[in-house]
């Protein structure tokens, strides 16, 4: 079975913290290092753009009733990733303006995001149907083979609902990113930051974790073992 979602949550998960970063510059209007940023969002936005198509398009991405995961995983990514990569674009075309008047720079880089927004705003939505269906349809529950969560597997709506919540606030995050861009509600701004944050940070721990209980997943699989922490 192909399984990216490890390097894809942990980068998703910087990819939300470095977004929620860069956005709190903006609230404070800070000035911004624009080539550092590009370089951060290309690097993540890459990866996640790469990851995240080839995971949507290789049908089915797992067997065994994990082919939900093209859908789930796979095209958030890549829909996260290209937005990344824009940002990272941008950011290195305009180097000059942010060498400047750090007002002006900010008032400029609220506006550019206004379009790219309405992007945003329709991938949350996604998130947030894809929410539901986790708790739903209780997907994500983990095998007995995989350490830790394998030890839950038998309650599929626990994960279900983490992951669920998980998507939940992503997706909150970027509803709220919206209507504080095209409604002009700059204060809606800092609660997007703040659903991103939660939601990087749990991604990154989880992807994180995901390195032991897949590795260990396989090892036991491979060596009929049931190794369970």
């Amino acid at each position: 079975m192909i399984v990216y979602n490890e390097l894809i949550a942990i980068t998703a998960g910087a990819g939300l913290l470095g977004f929620a970063k860069f956005l709190a510059h903006l609230i404070r209007k800070e000035r911004i290092d624009s080539e550092g940023w590009a370089g951060f969002f290309g690097v993540t936005g890459l990866l996640l753009f790469l990851l995240g198509l080839h995971t949507t398009v290789t049908w089915p991405y797992g067997g065994d009733g994990f082919e939900y995961a093209n859908i789930a995983f796979g095209q958030p990514a890549a829909g996260f990733g290209a937005l990344l990569l824009m940002a990272s674009v941008y950011l290195w075309r305009n180097r000059a303006v942010y060498e400047g008047d750090v007002e002006a720079a900010t008032a400029r880089t609220i506006l550019a995001l206004r379009p790219a927004g309405i992007f945003v705003g329709v991938l949350g939505l996604g998130m947030a149907v894809l929410a539901v269906s986790f708790v739903r349809y209780q997907l994500g529950a983990a095998p007995p083979e995989e350490p830790i969560t394998g030890r839950f597997g038998h309650l599929p709506l626990l994960e279900a609902l983490f992951l669920g919540g998980l998507w939940g606030v992503v997706a909150l995050g970027a509803l709220l990113f919206a209507i504080a861009l095209w409604t002009d509600r700059p204060q809606l701004l800092r609660w997007a930051m703040w659903a991103w944050v939660i939601g990087g940070v749990a991604f990154a721990l989880f992807g994180a974790m995901n390195f032991y209980t897949h590795i260990g997943m396989y090892y036991n699989i491979a060596h009929g073992t049931m190794i369970k922490w």
